[in-house]
């Protein structure tokens, strides 16, 4: 299977860049002000960009079935072990547990938007997940045999109206989350085109970027300019004010 992310949540900073936990409640709008999103995390801290691999994995999977001629369902059933190493992750005790805490945090996550999934424009408030399931192998075991994750309407529904792009595999090599940010805006909005052009105040707002550590933005977008690691993009910075994004 190919790998598909929704655009739905390309479309705003919903996910944290932080490595720490993030408890602060987060709001942006669209320049126009018609779109808008706010972002409530749980105790657990707000779900995080490696968080949503498990939204990548799950929609890739969903596409794949509904391409073969299978009818979506909410409730996607996957084994952690294959999730794990899917998205180049380890496969050790702590993997694991992580694995668990992504689960929490995309749960407890609360959003309240309006931006349209599925050809509808409503203002509603969910979590990302609506529940989830582990089946352990045994009451002596562990390990996880099995997972199941109930997707939220508003996801499944863009799902469902194939709001999905292709994602080249080197984005589960990228370890630095706002490499997967960039990477995310860079599909959704270049496309097929030779390159796009956005002020850096306003991809810093997309990326879910305070004013307040503008300075510091910046710096991020030189280094990963000159590392240049983005798959089928790249990123220069352009007088420190504008940042163009190209087609390789």
């Amino acid at each position: 299977y190919s790998l598909k992310g929704d655009q739905a949540t390309m479309e705003a900073p919903i996910f944290s860049l932080s490595t720490q936990r993030d408890l602060k409640v987060w709001q942006w709008s669209s320049a126009d002000g018609r779109k808008m999103l706010e972002v409530v995390p749980s105790v657990y801290g707000r779900a995080t960009m490696r968080d949503k691999d498990l939204l990548i994995y799950a929609t890739s999977h969903l596409i794949a079935g509904m391409n073969s001629g299978f009818t979506p369902q909410r409730i996607v059933r996957f084994v952690a072990y294959d999730f794990l190493v899917a998205t180049n992750r380890g496969t050790r005790g702590d993997d694991y547990r992580e694995f668990r805490n992504s689960l929490d945090r995309l749960k407890g996550t609360t959003l309240k938007t309006n931006i349209v999934s599925g050809g509808k424009r409503i203002t509603k408030a969910f979590s990302l997940f609506e529940s989830y399931e582990i089946v352990e192998r045994g009451p002596t075991e562990s390990g996880m045999s099995a997972i199941e994750i109930t997707l939220s309407t508003w996801l499944f529904e863009a799902i469902q109206a194939m709001e999905v792009l292709t994602l080249n595999p080197g984005y589960f090599q990228l370890r630095k989350s706002l490499e997967r940010r960039l990477y995310e805006i860079a599909r959704k909005h270049v496309g097929m085109q030779d390159m796009w052009l956005i002020g850096l105040d306003t991809l810093a707002k997309k990326c879910g970027c305070t004013a307040s550590r503008l300075r510091k933005f910046r710096e991020s977008i030189r280094q990963i300019s000159h590392e240049n690691r983005l798959p089928d993009y790249r990123v220069e910075l352009l007088d420190g004010v504008k940042v163009l994004f190209s087609r390789r």
